[in-house]
């Protein structure tokens, strides 16, 4: 009889430990109060099989989900691949009859797709769009509240308004920030939309600097604490989330309109910048977006969205194993170098994942060209499409 009820008791403690382990929450047991009454060592056996067993049927789960990725690869042609690495930014290529001929990855909506309309109008567009796509797309918006709040032209009464980052991290409100998290996913989700473009990692102190406002705070335990708290909600929530833009902004301008070289040592990005991005990844980030500021330390030819070598940072130092975006191509800072075609070429060459395209057929074009002059190979575009279709398979947009 007592070892049935040293059964039970630890058969309930184990539910609970197994439960902790696969929420992703960390579970301590008191082994005085857990197991008191137990043989130690007999203890210790059930426990070690128990998590053999949920480490078996975790493996066991993950490969048959790289088996349905891996026969989705199987059947695209080299065109469908790249479109998968590709979200369209122009409204000539967001249409129905492009979607349904191209295939691509995910669009973006801005400011115009949502002004003057109510969140029905917004939705019946994008089912639309999600009607003709074979890989369901990726529906973006840069929803970042404050000055970046492409949703606010919405018509419909009860659209909250969303703080932007540098209030929330002056107030330090963290359960704020949670509300207005969930607040603004429940909203996306309503609208269709699947990525938001959110939290900024970007560590800022002057107000003159381009990303000051977008900024959470000036200090890495502050911005820090705020990526953790909005990754972790739209995690939890099951909205994509993208810790931008890496590997930092710092006290730059604004690379929508210049060429920017940020003279700093490697030194000083590892002990500020690189830290809000490294709790991010740890908090369960989907995406990494990748600015254009040249890391002169680094990579003193290349913006970091085009350098493979920052590329390299993030993947090994910072062990980022998902999906990596360039951010824009469509800005000063890559095109006054260079044609949108050869950007994008240059991208994938260094390790982004996917891209923003305002020309689907230039983007098409350059990274076709990459691979035949054998800069970019096959074996990179599957890697690529791999990450990107298990992102859409974990968010159970792919099936």
């Amino acid at each position: 009889m007592k070892l049935i009820a040293w059964a039970m008791m630890l058969c309930s403690c184990l539910s609970i430990f197994s439960f902790g382990e696969m929420s992703g929450e960390k579970v301590q047991l008191n082994q005085a109060s857990v197991y008191q009454g137990l043989p130690l060592a007999y203890s210790e056996t059930l426990v070690e099989q128990e998590m053999e067993q949920i480490q078996k049927e975790k493996q066991e789960k993950e490969n048959k989900q790289n088996a349905r990725i891996q026969k989705y690869i199987e059947q695209m042609t080299l065109e469908e691949k790249i479109s998968q690495l590709m979200i369209l930014t122009n409204p000539k290529d967001i249409t129905v009859a492009n979607i349904q001929e191209f295939q691509p990855g995910g669009v973006i909506l801005f400011s115009v797709d949502f002004n003057g309309k109510t969140v029905e109008q917004v939705r019946g567009k994008v089912d639309q769009l999600q009607e003709v796509s074979n890989y369901p797309m990726l529906v973006c918006v840069d929803e970042e509240g404050g000055s970046v709040s492409r949703i606010s032209g919405l018509v419909n009464a009860g659209i909250p308004a969303f703080y932007g980052a540098r209030q929330l991290g002056n107030e330090k409100n963290w359960k704020l920030v949670k509300e207005q998290t969930l607040q603004k996913v429940a909203l996306l989700r309503e609208l269709g939309i699947n990525v938001n473009f959110d939290p900024v990692a970007d560590v800022t102190t002057s107000e003159s600097s381009y990303m000051y406002s977008r900024s959470a705070a000036g200090d890495v335990k502050t911005v820090s604490k705020y990526v953790k708290t909005v990754v972790s909600v739209m995690k939890k929530e099951n909205c994509i989330s993208c810790v931008k833009h890496f590997p930092g902004y710092g006290e730059n301008g604004n690379t929508h309109e210049v060429y920017i070289k940020d003279t700093r040592e490697r030194m000083q990005y590892e002990d500020i910048d690189f830290k809000p991005f490294q709790t991010g990844i740890k908090a369960g980030a989907d995406m990494v977006m990748v600015s254009h500021i040249v890391m002169q330390s680094v990579d003193d030819k290349n913006p970091a969205s085009l350098s493979k070598s920052v590329h390299d940072i993030l993947r090994k130092d910072l062990a980022f194993d998902s999906v990596i975006i360039s951010d824009d191509l469509n800005m000063r800072a890559v095109l006054d170098k260079m044609t949108l075609a050869k950007a994008s070429e240059k991208a994938l060459e260094a390790g982004n994942d996917m891209i923003f395209s305002a020309d689907f057929q230039a983007s098409m074009r350059g990274i076709k060209k990459g691979i035949r002059k054998g800069r970019i190979t096959e074996e990179q575009i599957d890697q690529a499409v791999y990450r990107v279709l298990k992102m859409k398979m974990e968010h159970e947009l792919l099936k």
